[in-house]
């Protein structure tokens, strides 16, 4: 297995937004977009790229025009989120080819994952079920 190695915060912050990493990082662009939290990983992405902008909107507009300007806002802000988190398998799928991977293999790379960790989930409660009949029937 290739060694993964982590972009330091400022292309860390460019991959946030959107930009594309140097070819030695494409082993952590692959973990960044299969691992266990991908999902959280993509709406903190989403959130970083939103902060800063309804930061300055909340900031500079909402005190000049009122409780409407904090509504707008606030419904935009929500809007662009939930957006963000609609794109969710399409914007991670792309980072994955963008990195040089094949179409789809981030997704199908997460469903082998997802399905092994069934499998692996069902054996272990089947093992603590027959644990469980043999203390209470003493193994009939």
């Amino acid at each position: 297995m290739e060694k993964r190695e982590r972009p330091n915060l400022r292309l860390l912050l460019w991959y946030s937004i959107g930009g594309s990493l140097a070819p030695r990082y494409n082993t952590w662009v692959l973990h960044d977009v299969t691992c266990r939290t991908w999902w959280v990983r993509h709406f903190a992405r989403v959130f970083a790229m939103i902060t800063p902008l309804a930061v300055v909107y909340f900031v500079f507009v909402v005190p000049r025009y009122g409780a409407a300007a904090a509504y707008a806002g606030i419904c935009v802000t929500g809007t662009v989120v939930i957006g963000g988190m609609l794109y969710v398998f399409i914007d991670t799928d792309r980072r994955a080819v963008r990195a040089g991977y094949p179409t789809n293999y981030a997704s199908e790379l997460r469903s082998r994952q997802a399905a092994k960790a069934q499998s692996t989930a069902n054996y272990q409660r089947r093992e603590r079920i027959a644990a469980r009949k043999a203390r209470r029937y003493g193994g009939r």
